[in-house]
């Protein structure tokens, strides 16, 4: 995959993560307070599992001790970081070529294990646990009443991708 097509994913999912903590917003707190925590749990464990990623592709410790923190941030506050943090990926990887993607990094797993992936690893990681649980908060918000978010590629392309 090329850094131009890569970049364009990690668009698509700062495009999704941020429509998805609208849709979070859009509901009543207090109604559905066990399902609104269990969406900004899951939404806050994207966050941190791409925060430990981003560490581990510049071989840096992440600090984290757990896939998730024991506070759970807002949803505004959850916006603010996750958008931050993917523009610092997309950053970093336009300024990566193929071979740079494709180089093998040693790291630690938060369970004491020891992995190594590449950086394009690393990044499609990111790309589909991010999906994955975005999918089960869509769900959630949809038995709230709420309308869940349109998170198609397609959609992503016509309508806001230059």
């Amino acid at each position: 995959m090329n850094t131009d097509t890569l970049i364009t994913l990690l668009a698509f999912k700062r495009w999704s993560d941020a429509h998805t903590l609208q849709a979070i917003q859009t509901l009543d707190a207090s109604r559905y307070a066990e399902k609104h925590h269990l969406m900004l749990r899951l939404m806050n464990h994207i966050y941190v599992v791409d925060r430990i990623f981003s560490a581990n592709m510049l071989g840096q410790s992440h600090g984290y001790t757990a896939l998730n923190t024991p506070e759970t941030p807002t949803a505004e506050a959850l916006a603010v970081s996750m958008a931050a943090c993917t523009d610092d990926i997309i950053a970093r990887v336009s300024g990566m070529d193929a071979a740079a993607l494709d180089v093998r990094i040693a790291f630690t797993f938060v369970d004491g294990g020891q992995g190594e992936m590449s950086a394009m690893e690393m990044l499609n990681h990111l790309l589909f646990h991010g999906a994955y649980h975005r999918g089960a908060v869509g769900w959630l918000i949809g038995e709230c009443g709420g309308v869940p978010p349109k998170e198609v590629l397609t959609v992503f392309l016509r309508d806001h991708h230059a």
